[in-house]
């Protein structure tokens, strides 16, 4: 008996350490989960009618961001945008995904003389088109044809992840390819991005694109998937990155088919050629404003720099309307080919 007890307490004291030992590797995993789906897996649509409480507590959400005073703006810019009843268009992605946008067409241009074209791509988990909402108006009356795709995983696209860039770059060609067939071989084409949408026009500017493209307008984008995912997992949640960003990753692999090093803003910009100006805001605390300027000194193109006094993240064409329009209209007729 007395040896039987002896066996029961030291194969219970295995369990009991074993079972230690286990617990901080199931936290780290399901971190690690949480994290991925968090990060790159796209929400699912809500389609029920919200509550009163709901839209209460979405209300409030909504006053919290850094972006809330410019709210009413946001609002009138889009019903402004929707206003013009945009066409409704889209193409197939280089891995089949149907990817949906709005073309917006200049109201006139001038005998002879090419169409001028923005591509405008948006941010990470933005509805679509509150981005450039403070912008759709200026642009069109200026004489610009407006290319405002979903990007994929986003609004009317198809997707299941969000890539940080990675993949929507082949996207950005493709929408910019689709802008010449569409404006014209002759047509000027200017790339810009927001935030997420910023990383993706950086680095589609590394691959073949359109000779058309006279420039790229990057607003407050980040230089890495893996350099935002750190800075996000310090900031928010105080983590270091090690272990939990590689183990992240391996599952954003294994499912998403992409890594966290596949693509940079700074491998792009060093053998870019095509004009850029950087712009971000001064006070942008999601995207550090070192990024844009890291992304700056990498580019080898011509090359501006914008940083906006008081501007939060994503919200430096609202936080002085004038300076930015002014800045991005010089840049643009600058680079423009008039025929």
């Amino acid at each position: 008996m007395e040896g039987q007890d002896s066996v029961r307490k030291k194969t219970g004291k295995i369990r009991r350490t074993a079972a230690a030992a286990a617990a901080p590797l199931l936290l780290l995993a399901g971190e690690a989960v949480f994290f991925y789906y968090y990060s790159v897996v796209r929400f699912p649509e809500r389609r029920k009618e919200k509550t009163e409480r709901q839209r209460r507590r979405e209300e409030k959400k909504q006053e919290k961001k850094p972006r809330a005073r410019f709210e009413k703006t946001v609002q009138e810019g889009v019903r402004w945008f929707l206003g013009q009843e945009p066409e409704l268009v889209s193409i197939t992605s280089y891995d089949g995904l149907k990817l949906a946008g709005y073309y917006l067409p200049a109201e006139k241009t001038a005998e002879h003389h090419p169409k001028n074209v923005l591509l405008l791509m948006h941010g990470y988990r933005a509805g679509g088109l509150t981005d450039f909402a403070g912008l759709y108006r200026f642009y069109h009356e200026q004489g610009y044809d407006l290319l405002v795709p979903f990007q994929r995983s986003h609004g009317l696209s198809e997707g299941k992840y969000i890539c940080f860039g990675v993949k929507e770059r082949y996207d950005c060609r493709d929408w910019a390819e689709y802008a010449v067939r569409r404006a014209g071989k002759d047509c000027n084409l200017y790339l810009s991005g927001i935030s997420m949408g910023c990383a993706t026009v950086l680095m589609a500017a590394g691959l073949p694109l359109p000779s058309n493209v006279r420039g790229i307008i990057a607003d407050c984008g980040f230089t890495s998937p893996k350099a935002i995912l750190k800075a996000v997992l310090k900031r928010d949640y105080h983590l270091p990155a090690f272990p939990l960003m590689n183990l992240t990753e391996l599952l954003t692999k294994w499912r998403a088919g992409f890594g966290y090093c596949d693509a940079s803003t700074l491998d792009a910009m060093q053998n870019c050629r095509i004009p850029v100006l950087f712009i971000h805001g001064e006070k942008d605390t999601f995207v550090p404003v070192q990024m844009t300027l890291d992304n700056y000194m990498a580019c080898s193109a011509p090359k501006e720099l914008l940083i906006v006094p008081g501007a939060v993240h994503a919200a430096a064409s609202l936080q002085d309307p004038e300076l930015y329009q002014k800045t991005v209209l010089a840049f643009m007729k600058k680079y423009e080919v008039t025929g």
